[in-house]
């Protein structure tokens, strides 16, 4: 394993002890590259990357403003942050 991989499998794991914590459905696609989906009603609806801190919407509608993340929206608390104003 890489340290990359290392990391990743780290924050990775940090990650899905907070979203844990947070109630929020979620699996772990690969750890060695820190991938997360985050689902609700059962769908996936977000995906996390714990190494590089990057998260997206899949499919978001385009006039929906609250689901726009800037290029500095990263980290899992930001994610959680996001999740929660949209599907909480």
């Amino acid at each position: 394993m890489t340290d990359n991989e290392r990391e990743a499998v780290k924050r990775c794991e940090y990650a899905s002890e907070l979203l844990t914590k947070e109630n929020i459905p979620h699996e772990i696609k690969k750890k060695e590259i820190g991938h997360i989906n985050l689902y609700y009603l059962g769908k996936v609806v977000m995906s996390f990357w714990a190494r590089t801190g990057k998260f997206i919407y899949l499919n978001p509608p385009e006039n929906n403003f609250k689901r726009r993340i800037k290029e500095d929206d990263r980290g899992i608390k930001n994610c959680i942050r996001k999740y929660k104003e949209e599907f909480k």
